[in-house]
């Protein structure tokens, strides 16, 4: 028997039963945190009340070449925005290729923007502040903004449709009670969905919630597939439990607070939006400033790829600044887009 065994006072038995029942503690108390092992999807697409404009019918014509245009947010190390940087501060690539950039401006454009509400039990006692943080929100964004309000909890209803003015918004809050479960991926889907169809220049949606995913129809990887194939910037609040501390063998899985930061910071990123994490509700204000500073504050760069074939495929979009600051800089865009696709004409 080797000499560390009758050093420590373990015998070979004992000590694989030890490790044994504590691999089966530590699988245990992670699965605990799941829900049940079982498919809680909905079978029923879900659709808001508002109906979706759908594509006309008929003779279509393609061209060879369309305008990319990305919102780019640019940050220093100090986490504020920078602003007043020139056109030939940026570089553009398209999957690895350089791009010419044929507009270029930083203005304050008007924003077809959604808020969507998490109405589900577990935010009772945070909706009030949450109301306040997104009225907080309209009024420090552009006057000229055009807003919807969805909320959702296993369902994701059209509290608000488009409109400036702040007082029927208000209304909307006052009237919103909370129940039931969460369906993140779902409201998301949906409020991208309905802020395409706004007609200012710029897409956006501010999602605020406190849960994981628990009823939705779509999963994250159809949400993420959507999101790439939109212009709408998604920014992300997650009221979330705290992480737990993970125990000798918990990293081998995530927690739910692990796995809903995760699939929160993914939708967001993809989109060139943000996910922020407060340890607070006090906190919501200074957050909404923020997202609401930066929607003003993002420069708009267009370019004609020079990949001309019209195959449908997903293209990776890389931004970098140029010149010795870049390193201290945090660029924030979207990461790609969906070419366009060549098709048939229909007779």
């Amino acid at each position: 028997m080797p000499q560390s065994y009758r050093r420590s006072g373990w015998k070979p038995g004992a000590l694989a039963t030890f490790i044994i029942l504590t691999l089966l503690t530590a699988v245990y108390s992670q699965d605990a945190e799941e829900p049940p092992k079982q498919d809680r999807r909905k079978q029923v697409k879900p659709v808001l009340d508002s109906t979706v404009p759908e594509e006309p019918k008929g003779f279509k014509i393609g061209v060879s070449v369309d305008l990319v245009l990305t919102y780019v947010t640019v940050m220093n190390a100090d986490g504020r925005f920078v602003s007043g940087l020139k056109q030939d501060a940026f570089q553009i690539f398209e999957d690895g290729v350089r791009q010419s950039i044929n507009s270029f401006s930083q203005e304050d454009v008007p924003v077809s923007m959604g808020i969507l509400l998490d109405l589900s039990l577990s935010m009772r006692k945070k909706i009030d502040q949450v109301n306040r943080a997104a009225l907080a929100f309209i009024r420090a964004s552009n006057p000229q903004d055009q807003v919807f309000l969805i909320g959702f909890n296993e369902t994701a209803e059209l509290l608000q449709d488009f409109t400036g003015d702040i007082d029927e918004i208000s209304d909307s809050l006052d009237n919103a009670g909370v129940m039931g479960s969460t369906a993140i991926y779902d409201a998301i889907y949906l409020g991208v969905q309905k802020a395409q169809t706004g007609n200012k220049p710029k897409k956006a949606i501010v999602v605020i919630t406190d849960g994981e995913d628990r009823e939705s129809f779509y999963s994250l990887e159809e949400l993420l597939a959507k999101v790439q194939e939109s212009d709408v910037q998604v920014f992300c609040i997650g009221l979330l439990n705290e992480i737990p501390k993970k125990g000798l063998f918990g990293g081998w899985s995530k927690s739910i607070p692990e796995k809903a930061r995760d699939a929160l910071v993914k939708i967001s990123e993809e989109t060139g939006g943000k996910a922020f994490f407060p340890t607070a509700t006090s906190d919501l204000n200074k957050i909404v400033a923020e997202i609401a500073t930066e929607l003003r504050s993002q420069y708009a760069i267009g370019y004609y790829s020079s990949n001309e074939t019209r195959d449908g495929a997903f293209r990776r979009v890389k931004i970098e600044i140029a010149g010795a600051k870049a390193a201290r800089q945090q660029v924030r865009y979207r990461r790609g887009y969906f070419a366009p696709k060549a098709e048939i004409t229909e007779k």
